[in-house]
């Protein structure tokens, strides 16, 4: 954990979730309010913590800043912000308003904490904050993700990308005093103090909205001014923020001609013999499939029974892709296994899958081989339908048949399996009398002796495998899963058919 020991603990809404990457980097906020405890209100309302708050009394710590923040806007696809190792503080006062002395001397002295915490060098990568001109957006600010991504260090709100707004906008003394301040082990400042706060001119007083002429200090301007950027604490919340927040994993096999693990960043290995599911479909296609058909999802079989159009399909497969990945952006898939099936029932449920929590239990065998696709398979029947089961059949059938070295198989083993470790899905889906869609899912997890190709279709010996398994009927609610299938395409991008393959099935 990572707690700054001369903050106040105050959590509010909590992380977004694990960091993804990227230089440590502090961002600079201003709470566009006159106290910490109205930002603190708004932070809980819109859902839009960071990890400090500071005022001229007190430094308050929502986060714990090995986790990220979620004061930044972070749009689908495109670079991410709260979770690039971004270190976010919101200071009490507004952008275009001279700082209050106190609360820059608390920010200095936290800064230096988190400087020395994770490593973050005191330089602006993306240039200093601009100040206000004439109480505005003073414009031309740098949002380059290159060096976002790429440059530990300090950021004004006002450098990330994918943000509009323009705070803190930092005079040069401001910042000039924020990086050199020094403190002694009980937090005295021993350096020089900040001048005094600057007097504002004609224009700047009227934007300020105050009314008292002359010289002020900075807290009587922070009780009588108002924002310049009224819509500094919006934020979007329900689904599009769940979705805009959902960090996805993008992890491919590396196929002959890789010389590395493909990753997110680099192409597909030459040579990879993996097909797109031809079932997948852009949104609104509304064509008939075959009778029965399946595909590989990443570590997922899922088969489709008749009168499923082209549609259907890609929202199952879809849903159930963006789980998987969901879940990995958030937990291990193989070594935090009971938490990773948490993460993937909440993501099908935020979708419109009715469903509950996964109850795994000890699958145990008393005699003769133990083979993982059978096992798999009576667990799943207890829940499938007959035409679902029928179909479930043939595609693990027709999954045995393909070769150890065809794409397809290498797909499913490479994301259900690793080392000595197991977590895969089976699925049938089908629609109802009702027009609902429903699908009979297992979810199995495994821990073995030893790592082993397809592994699915061994035959293991008794004290060989621990296998855990689970199965429930689920059903789709498929306008609710509509209104959110576009958000759902664009976060999982371009990657999205690289995670599918086709898996020919034969008719019933």
């Amino acid at each position: 954990m990572a707690i700054c020991p001369f903050a106040i603990w105050k959590p509010i809404s909590g992380s977004v979730g694990p960091y993804l990457g990227g230089p440590f980097k502090i961002v600079h906020h201003t709470t566009e309010g006159s106290s910490a405890d109205g930002a603190m209100q708004a932070f809980a309302k819109h859902r839009s913590d960071p990890h400090f708050t500071v005022d001229g009394r007190n430094i308050y710590q929502h986060i714990d800043t090995q986790q990220s923040a979620r004061a930044l806007r972070n749009e689908v696809g495109g670079v991410q912000t709260n979770r690039d190792s971004a270190v976010q503080i919101e200071l009490v006062g507004f952008a275009h308003l001279p700082k209050d002395r106190k609360s820059l001397t608390n920010l200095a002295r936290l800064c230096r904490w988190i400087e020395n915490q994770h490593g973050v060098p005191k330089i602006w990568p993306a240039g200093l904050p601009k100040p206000a001109k004439n109480g505005k957006d003073p414009g031309k600010h740098i949002r380059d993700p290159n060096i976002w991504d790429n440059n530990g260090g300090h950021y004004g709100h006002c450098h990330v990308p994918e943000n509009t707004h323009w705070d803190p906008a930092y005079t040069a003394d401001e910042v000039d005093f924020i990086m050199h301040a020094t403190f002694d082990a009980k937090g005295k400042l021993i350096s020089t103090p900040i001048a005094t706060v600057a007097k504002l001119s004609k224009t700047e007083r009227s934007v300020s909205g105050t009314r008292i002429n002359g010289a002020k200090t900075s807290a009587k301007l922070l009780a009588t001014a108002v924002t310049t950027m009224p819509d500094h604490d919006i934020v979007p919340t329900g689904m599009t923020a769940y979705l805009r927040d959902l960090a996805v994993q993008a992890i491919f096999p590396p196929f002959e001609g890789a010389k590395t693990p493909i990753t997110a960043t680099n192409k597909r290995a030459k040579g990879a013999k993996v097909r797109a599911s031809k079932s997948v479909m852009i949104a609104g296609t509304q064509g008939t499939v075959p009778p029965i058909s399946a595909s590989i999802d990443g570590g997922s079989v899922i088969s489709f029974v008749a009168d499923l159009n082209q549609q259907d399909t890609s929202d199952v497969l879809y849903s159930v892709q963006i789980a998987q990945r969901g879940a990995s952006g958030f937990f291990d898939r193989f070594s935090q296994t009971q938490l990773w099936y948490q993460k993937y029932i909440e993501i099908l449920s935020n979708l419109g899958w009715a469903s509950e929590q996964l109850a795994f239990s000890h699958y145990t065998q008393s005699q003769g081989d133990f083979q993982m696709d059978q096992a798999a398979l009576a667990v799943i029947a207890a829940v499938a339908m007959q035409n679902q089961l029928a179909v479930l059949q043939q595609s693990i059938a027709a999954l045995a048949r393909v070769a150890e070295s065809d794409g397809t198989i290498r797909l499913f083993d490479f994301h259900a399996s690793e080392q000595d470790s197991g977590n895969f899905q089976i699925g049938a889906v089908q629609r109802l009398p009702n027009g609902a869609l429903s699908m009979a899912l297992g979810a199995f997890y495994f821990r073995c002796v030893d790592s082993r190709k397809r592994f699915l279709f061994l035959k293991w010996g008794a004290e060989e495998v621990n296998f855990w398994t689970a199965a429930q009927r689920m059903t789709l609610n498929t306008g609710f899963y509509a209104k959110r299938r576009e958000a759902v395409i664009a976060k999982l991008g371009a990657d999205a058919n690289s995670y599918l393959a086709d898996l020919p099935v034969g008719p019933t």
